[in-house]
């Protein structure tokens, strides 16, 4: 109770503290729940499916860039040990004028909703050739399209919305699908995918067929499926920058505590004096001090990580061409993540106050004005 009389006595600058805190663990909480789900999906996509191996351009950054050829296609698929493989080509398109959406063809569309796992809610599935796609649920509300509008796409040519699908895979939810050879017709990639998904007939073969692939075939990355958001450019970005930014914020927000302790501390030297000369312990005014830093960077952290998913929402309303990047709920692992910052910032924020007291003598505490 005496740490939070301490808190509420000065208002201002507890305010400050907590605003600020809750500021720098919103940035965090944001970056790292886009990277962490994004991330996420990709690598349930891949495990669960039995994938075993992912294949794309080796210089390519993301699917987006990669281009491989129809004989290159032709040769893999005919390795021994490929089982089965699902070919996709992956791409950005313009949509009611200027409108960026992420628009997948796929090889074998009943294979592909299968494999994903996504139910068509509305309408029904595309048939092959018949310049048909079908778009997700979120895209459909972003847009607000229906089933039997028609959606001009790429080269001017108008597609008809047959089906609307739901899938747990956030990405695929604001984007188009339609057949393989339409994907290629519409970015004008004619028998080229942009990845090749191999399943094998013995998935322990699995780096014999890796070590083939990336040795015979010098112009492509064969990679372990879940290994492939690691080969993935704008992943890996997201994932580095949003570690440093955990980093930056943990700098931060020590800096802010930290100041605020030591301005905290030069006003209550007489205080701590006082406390003393009653019997208080070292121990116990040390530790009113860290409930004071607890009780701030905890609450801090609540603040900024719960803001982060409206946050999320709005930018996701106002920016739709990045809706594939946005969580759709809280991650619990980021909350976990964002304790522990604010644990370790409530420590580190009251070393210089502690030192400060274990040296402290009574008298000169006392004399202090």
């Amino acid at each position: 109770m005496y740490a939070v009389r301490n808190i509420f006595r000065t208002r201002l600058r507890s305010f400050f503290a907590l605003f600020s805190v809750s500021l720098i663990i919103l940035l965090y909480s944001s970056l790292a729940t886009i990277s962490h789900s994004f991330t996420k999906q990709i690598s349930t996509l891949l495990g669960d499916q039995s994938i075993d191996i992912a294949v794309q351009a080796k210089y390519a950054s993301s699917p987006i860039t990669s281009i491989i050829d129809k004989n290159i296609t032709d040769a893999l698929i005919k390795i021994d040990l490929v089982d089965t493989y699902d070919a996709l080509l992956i791409n950005r398109t313009r949509i009611r004028g200027d409108s960026p959406a992420f628009l997948l063809g796929v090889s074998n569309f009943n294979t592909f909703s299968i494999r994903l796992g996504f139910n068509i809610i509305k309408g029904r599935k595309i048939t092959k050739a018949k310049n048909e796609v079908v778009i997700g649920e979120k895209m459909s509300k972003i847009f607000n399209l229906h089933v039997n509008d028609t959606l001009k796409l790429s080269k001017g040519k108008s597609y008809k919305i047959v089906g609307i699908f739901s899938s747990w895979l956030n990405f695929l939810n604001t984007g188009i699908i339609t057949d393989l050879q339409s994907a290629q017709y519409l970015m004008d990639k004619k028998e080229k995918i942009s990845l090749l998904l191999l399943k094998l007939k013995d998935s322990t073969k699995t780096q014999e067929v890796l070590e083939q692939i990336n040795k015979n075939f010098s112009d492509l990355r064969a990679v372990e499926s879940m290994q492939l958001p690691n080969h993935l450019g704008p992943i890996k970005s997201v994932f580095y920058f949003s570690k440093i930014v955990s980093v930056v914020t943990l700098i931060i927000a020590v800096a802010v505590l930290l100041n605020i302790f030591i301005m905290a501390l030069s006003e209550r030297v007489k205080e701590i004096g006082i406390l003393s000369a009653i019997g208080w312990s070292k121990m116990m005014i040390m530790g009113v001090f860290l409930t004071e830093a607890l009780l701030l960077a905890y609450s801090g952290g609540f603040i900024g990580y719960f803001l982060s998913y409206p946050i999320m929402q709005m930018l996701q309303n106002n920016f739709p061409e990045m809706s594939m990047y946005f969580p759709s709920s809280l991650d619990m692992n980021i909350f976990i993540n964002v304790m522990l910052i604010s644990l370790v910032t409530a420590i580190f924020s009251i070393i210089f106050p502690i030192l400060y007291i274990r040296k402290i003598q009574i008298a000169k505490a006392l004399r202090h004005e």
